[in-house]
């Protein structure tokens, strides 16, 4: 059997897998996730290499793990603070700042999605974005519950609505990821999805502040 670092099996490979998903990430950070390999991962994380196998087969399905452990606890903040609001514009501003001020570059753990977006095999890249899926369900839910209460404007399929609010969000990810000031893009970002989501305003009747 084994030796383990801690007074039981269960917390011995909680510690493992924090040195294995911190080594990740620093490896990623400084070598690339092109050139990486296994063995590179359990230096940085300082484990042996064949441990990685015990919670993770390849190196594709490490970032999937690791990913999913930044993501989930991201979503459940998100859910819960939704759930706390009643007006669905303050709702959705929520949304778009937690979103991307999570993916700003040297933000530890998730804004590896922006690094490696454009170089992960289909099912690596669906796998990662099926996690998000709770956040995409709350901003259904806001545009649905803004239409109710008169706020926005009717649409014939809320869904496809949502998949173009989405292409709105990854522009507003892109130009986090150029260095563009956070503050800024969250602000543009949001006023441009609720002008979308309000419609043509009466004349002589604002827009409500985001």
């Amino acid at each position: 059997m084994p030796k383990i670092d801690a007074p039981t099996l269960a917390e011995h490979r909680e510690t493992i897998w924090k040195r294995l998903h911190d080594g990740f990430l620093q490896a990623v950070d400084e070598e690339g996730y092109g050139a990486l390999t296994l063995a590179s991962i359990a230096r940085h994380a300082g484990i042996a290499r064949n441990t990685i196998y015990n919670y993770a087969p390849t190196k594709d399905a490490l970032l999937v793990a690791v990913v999913k452990a930044q993501v989930e606890p991201f979503v459940a903040a998100i859910v819960e603070e939704c759930a706390r609001i009643d007006d669905p514009e303050a709702r959705l501003a929520l949304v778009v700042r937690r979103h991307l001020a999570a993916l700003v570059p040297g933000v530890h753990g998730l804004s590896i999605v922006n690094a490696l977006e454009n170089i992960l095999p289909a099912e690596v890249s669906g796998a990662i974005a099926s996690f998000f899926q709770p956040v995409f369900a709350i901003v259904a839910g806001i545009v649905e519950q803004g239409i109710r209460a008169g706020m926005f404007r009717p649409v014939a399929d809320v869904r496809r609505l949502v998949e173009m609010m989405v292409g709105v969000m990854h522009a507003a990810r892109r130009s986090v990821v150029a260095g563009e000031p956070v503050e800024v893009v969250v602000a543009e970002t949001t006023e441009f999805l609720l002008g979308g989501l309000r419609g043509r305003q009466e004349p002589g009747r604002p827009g409500r502040s985001a």
